[in-house]
């Protein structure tokens, strides 16, 4: 089963827009592990994967230090998949959950 970690927050536009692609890619098997990081278990994974984070915000030319949301984490490969201004796509949640970079 292909599996991601999803980190969201509370009145997250971006968040509420993936909810979709989310609960399609769950029909077909894809599996999320899904925390708010307004809440303990969701600031502490964040910390767990906090240099993973700021790698990709440093890529994606934003700020260091901050979480987008929502933020995607294949836990096997630890790539993280983030947005400042937009949701990732369908196709971009199967990349990541196969391991894939993004391009």
């Amino acid at each position: 089963m292909k599996k991601l970690i999803e980190l969201w927050k509370t009145n997250c536009e971006h968040c509420e827009a993936v909810k979709s692609v989310v609960e399609e890619l769950e029909k077909e098997g894809f599996a999320f592990d899904k925390h708010n990081i307004e809440e303990q278990d969701g600031e502490a994974l964040w910390h767990e994967y906090a240099k993973e984070v700021d790698d990709n915000s440093k890529k994606m030319g934003y700020e260091l230090g901050y979480i987008y949301t929502p933020t995607f984490i294949n836990p096997v490969t630890r790539v993280v998949l983030s947005f400042g201004d937009r949701e990732p796509t369908k196709a971009e949640l199967i990349q990541l959950a196969e391991g894939g970079e993004q391009k």
